[in-house]
């Protein structure tokens, strides 16, 4: 690490424990987070009894480490900031209430653990609105999941620039269903066809029984923002359906995208 940046190996360090917590690992101990993070015990305890200071970690009656308040206020206030999401939001639940399907507002989201250093890419939600179905999709805010498995995650790996694309490992996929798309070939050809078409399409690849369509939302450089999905079960999306909520979804969201500048 360059010495012109004194001081950023501890916040480094510090976002590498705070994102060890996801929907799979809400609470830690001490010595599993010595663990998994690869760091000394006593810089963990440093960190720990800091953020814990300023309410980013709480601590549970029985020991263990959890995300704390600060952290709510503080995405809030992140939300809040992304315009994008402000300008999208009637569209999505106009979309929910049109098509009676869920839908989503997702993110790429780069975290560690791919191979040879690189990046693993997540589709992560930023908003949703639910449909009006007792089966149907049910998402949360903050929920992520591996972008090639997903229709928003493939629209935003479909278009990003090439040395985005050069961070990110796309050739240790892990695999869900038997439909999910692994080898970098069969994935690179689908985020072509996903390039052509305009949207996505996702069937069976996260999990069997769900379909979900996505397109997206570019900001005033051509640069791809965020991708929303319509999804629900394959009982009632077929491949008819795809074709006309793909239809549906890049005509909103080019709408969108013109309200962000784009042209």
């Amino acid at each position: 690490m360059s010495e012109k940046y004194a001081g950023t190996q501890s916040i480094a360090r510090t976002f590498q424990l705070i994102q060890l917590f996801d929907d799979q690992h809400r609470y830690w101990s001490l010595n599993d987070l010595v663990e998994q993070s690869g760091l000394k015990q006593t810089t963990v305890f440093r960190l720990l009894s800091a953020l814990e200071a300023e309410g980013v970690i709480s601590k549970t009656a029985g020991g263990e480490y959890a995300l704390g308040a600060e952290l709510i206020r503080l995405g809030g206030r992140a939300m809040r900031a992304n315009r994008f999401r402000e300008v999208a939001q009637p569209y999505l639940r106009q979309l929910a209430r049109e098509t009676t399907e869920s839908t989503t507002l997702d993110v790429l989201w780069l975290a560690e653990g791919g191979a040879d250093g690189k990046k693993r890419p997540l589709s992560m939600v930023i908003d949703e609105a639910t449909g009006q179905h007792l089966l149907g999709m049910t998402q949360y805010t903050g929920v992520r999941f591996d972008a090639h498995t997903t229709s928003t995650g493939k629209v935003l790996l479909a278009w990003q620039p090439a040395d985005v694309l050069e961070q990110i490992d796309l050739t240790t996929l892990p695999k869900f269903t038997k439909k999910t798309i692994v080898q970098p070939k069969k994935l690179e050809q689908a985020l072509e066809r996903v390039r052509k078409n305009g949207y996505a399409a996702a069937v069976d690849e996260l999990e069997i029984g769900i379909c979900a369509v996505a397109a997206p939302i570019f900001n005033q450089h051509g640069d791809v923002l965020a991708a929303i999905s319509i999804g629900g079960p394959t009982s009632r999306i077929n491949a008819k359906r795809v074709k006309s909520l793909g239809k549906l979804l890049v005509e909103t969201t080019s709408e969108i995208s013109t309200l962000l500048g784009h042209q």
